[in-house]
């Protein structure tokens, strides 16, 4: 009974952090000229949509980020969760995965013991493949939360 209510809050903490209106994280593409930094939809070869956000309930961080390709490209998403400790981010933990034949990744995951007065956020890294060739990388970084 009790792994059963464990998978029914972590499901709903999985839509809570989607359908949120929390802001999605700056994207950025490595190919892109420092123009096209500030716009509100960059335009990408492969990437239709890369997103991080981040939660933290009690001493538990949700984390979630999505990666969506246009059909004929496929992915590769990486999630961070980074803690910032005198100044500098690092990593705490990654999680990964692969588009589907829906041209989408989402990743879902929750990471515990978080320490007090430390800031986190949640950084998200596609790399994008067209014919098993490297594209392009895009990166979101979820807003920034304190414990």
């Amino acid at each position: 009974m009790k792994r059963s209510m464990n998978s029914i809050f972590l499901l709903f903490i999985s839509v809570v952090i989607f359908a949120s209106a929390s802001v999605v994280g700056q994207v950025e593409a490595a190919e892109n000229d420092s123009s096209a930094f500030g716009q509100n939809s960059p335009q990408y070869t492969g990437t239709r949509y890369i997103q991080a956000s981040l939660n933290i309930f009690g001493g538990t961080a949700y984390c979630g980020s999505t990666l969506e390709v246009y059909p004929g490209f496929s992915g590769y998403l990486t999630m961070y969760l980074q803690s910032n400790s005198s100044g500098s981010w690092s990593n705490l933990t990654s999680w990964s995965g692969s588009t589907s034949s829906l041209n989408k990744v989402s990743l879902v995951e929750s990471y515990a013991n978080l320490i007090t007065g430390t800031t986190y956020r949640v950084q998200a890294v596609g790399r994008v493949y067209q014919n098993g060739i490297f594209v392009e990388q895009v990166s979101a970084t979820s807003p920034e939360r304190t414990r």
